[in-house]
């Protein structure tokens, strides 16, 4: 995986991290009951968890394949909008699903 790509990847955690601070020091500040803020605190901890899973199997799928599956795009219409999904997105979701479930 390119440095570039891991890099960008740890700036999402980052930025997941210092969202889930400043959760805990808004709901202190401004007494938000607690199960709201552990609710918001626990889909950030999810979000957390599912980028380095996706950064994982994309890892992997870019180790056997290289650059070449991000150059096949599969294009989707539904009801009038259009959708460009590529080959490297179908498979690192395929692997994510194939080594962590789903």
């Amino acid at each position: 995986m390119h440095s570039s790509t891991v890099e960008e990847g740890a700036k999402k955690i980052e930025l997941l991290i210092y969202l889930i601070i400043i959760v805990v020091f808004l709901g202190a500040i401004f007494n938000i009951p607690a199960f709201i803020t552990n609710w918001i605190v626990q889909w950030l901890i999810s979000a957390i968890i599912g980028s380095v899973f996706s950064l994982v199997a994309g890892a992997l799928v870019e180790a056997f394949t290289g650059d070449f599956l991000k150059t096949i795009a599969v294009n989707i219409e539904i009801g009038g909008f259009k959708f460009s999904i590529t080959a490297f997105a179908i498979a690192t979701f395929i692997v994510k699903v194939w080594l962590f479930g789903f």
